[in-house]
């Protein structure tokens, strides 16, 4: 899986073209205009990607396509889709990301910055209530057995 930063312009490698009659042979010799070059945004419609620039070949059947900003501005699934004459089509699945989590994963330019899940609850009598993270939801609620001693709270698990 390819990960591309989010409102980034870069250039993917999609391939191999191969001949229609055989599904084989490389198709070194395509014309792949802007139009031709379809993009689905986490999974909507398709259309044609915004970035001008045709697709140029680079090896064996391979093209780099250029994708700007306006291409790469929706977080999740960019699915990449070329149908051209004379080739079996092809497409490409890239997953879009926040700069923060490409510079951290990708770049290793950023730190990741993570949250431990922190679990608050409170007793009240014999019942404790546990609450989820944003801290005003319960998640769930136990009666216990309070203790003196080491061992204040008992019969939870």
């Amino acid at each position: 899986m390819i990960w591309l930063r989010q409102s980034t312009a870069v250039t993917i490698e999609v391939g191999p073209f191969v001949d229609s009659t055989d599904s084989f042979t490389p198709e070194t010799a395509l014309t792949i205009p802007q139009a031709d070059v379809r993009l689905s945004k986490n999974g909507g419609a398709f259309a044609q990607k915004s970035d001008t620039g045709s697709a140029t070949h680079m090896e064996n059947g391979y093209y780099a396509v250029p994708l700007n900003a306006t291409d790469t501005n929706t977080l999740g699934r960019l699915r990449l889709h070329i149908t051209e004459p004379g080739a079996l089509p092809v497409w490409e699945t890239v997953m879009v990301v926040p700069a923060a989590i490409y510079d951290a994963l990708i770049s290793g330019t950023e730190w990741l910055s993570v949250d431990p899940m922190k679990v608050e609850f409170s007793i009240s009598g014999n019942t404790l209530t546990v609450r989820k993270p944003d801290d005003t939801t319960i998640a769930y609620t136990k009666t216990v057995t309070a203790t003196a001693g080491a061992n204040p709270v008992t019969g939870v698990s």
